[in-house]
C-alpha cells in the first residue's frame, strides 16, 4: 500500500498541471479561432445521430411534410436563440452545443481531448466540491475527517476522475472508433426528450461514422480508474464490494453530469433573465 504522504503532492501537483494546460490550451483555440467570430456555414451532416451537429446552409430549408424531413423532437435544429451562423465547435471541449459544428477527432485527437477537457475550472471546482462531500461523510476514500484527510481526498479524487477521463475519452474512445462528445439537444426539443437523450448517454454513444453504439468505453474506463484507486486508497477501500459500489457511483454521476449539460444552459439562462 502507498503511504499518504507520497499521494498528496502528487495530488497536487495534477491539479496544477490540469489548470496549466486548460489555460495554455484554452489560449491556443481563440488565436486559431477566434472569440466572437462565427465560422463559414457547412451544408454537411458530420454526425447524422448527433443532434448538435446537424448543419444547414443558410439558404436550404428542411420541408416538414418531405419524407425524409428530420424529427425535430429527435434532430433538433440550431437553438434559435443563438447566432443564425454555425460556429466551430472547441476542438477539445467535450460538450457541442445545439449551434456549433463538431469536425472529426483523430485517436490522437482523444487522448488531448481526455485530458484538456479535464483542466478547466469547472472540472476543478467539481473534484474540490467531491473531496469536500466525501469529506463531511467520512465516506471513500477513508482519510478521516481532518485538515490533512481533505488533502489526501483531494490529491486522490483528482487522480481518479483524471485517470477516469483519461482512459473514457481517449484510450478507450479511440480503441472503439467512438466520439467522447456530448451533444446538447438544445431548448428547441421537448423536455422530455433531452432528459431521456441526456441519461442514455452513459450507456448509448455515437461512433465515429455517425452511428451508435453500447457505450463500452464508459464502462471500461470507470472500471479501469475504478481499480487502479487500490494503488493509492487506503486498505479499507479496496475489495470487491467497495470496488462495485464506487463502480456504481461513478455511472450515476456520469448520468447527473450529462443531466447538468443537458439543461445547466437553459437554468443559467433563467436566472439572468429573472434578474
Amino acid at each position: 500500500m502507498m503511504r499518504a504522504r507520497t499521494a498528496i503532492p502528487w495530488g497536487y501537483i495534477a491539479l496544477a498541471s490540469l489548470a496549466l494546460i486548460g489555460t495554455r490550451s484554452t489560449g491556443q483555440m481563440q488565436q486559431q479561432h477566434g472569440s466572437d467570430q462565427p465560422a463559414a456555414v457547412v451544408a454537411t451532416t458530420e454526425l447524422p445521430n448527433s443532434p448538435g451537429a446537424l448543419l444547414t446552409s443558410s439558404s436550404s430549408a428542411i420541408d416538414p411534410a418531405a419524407d425524409d424531413a428530420p424529427d425535430p423532437t429527435i434532430l433538433p435544429t440550431r437553438n434559435l436563440e443563438e447566432s443564425s451562423v454555425e460556429r466551430p465547435a472547441r476542438k477539445y471541449h467535450r460538450v457541442v452545443r445545439p449551434y456549433e459544428q463538431a469536425g472529426p477527432l483523430t485517436g490522437f485527437d482523444k487522448i488531448k481531448l481526455s485530458i484538456i477537457s479535464r483542466a478547466t475550472w469547472g472540472e476543478l471546482a467539481g473534484t474540490t466540491w467531491s473531496a469536500g462531500w466525501s469529506q463531511w461523510r467520512d465516506s471513500r476514500p477513508h482519510y478521516g475527517t481532518n485538515g490533512e484527510a481533505f488533502e489526501k481526498r483531494l490529491g486522490a479524487l483528482a487522480i481518479k476522475q483524471t485517470t477516469q477521463s483519461f482512459f473514457t475519452y481517449g484510450v478507450y474512445a479511440a480503441a472503439f472508433h467512438d466520439d467522447p462528445r456530448y451533444y446538447i439537444m438544445g431548448p428547441t426539443v421537448k423536455p422530455v426528450h433531452r432528459l431521456i437523450w441526456s441519461a442514455e448517454r452513459t450507456i448509448i454513444t455515437q461512433k465515429d461514422n455517425g452511428g451508435t453504439a453500447f457505450n463500452w468505453p464508459k464502462l471500461a474506463g470507470i472500471a479501469t480508474s475504478t481499480t487502479l484507486t487500490t494503488a493509492y486508497y487506503p486498505t479499507v477501500d479496496h475489495g470487491f464490494g467497495n470496488e462495485s459500489k464506487a463502480f456504481a457511483t461513478s455511472l450515476a454521476t456520469s448520468i447527473l453530469n450529462d443531466e447538468l449539460h443537458e439543461f445547466g444552459g437553459d437554468i443559467i439562462h433563467m436566472i439572468r433573465r429573472n434578474k
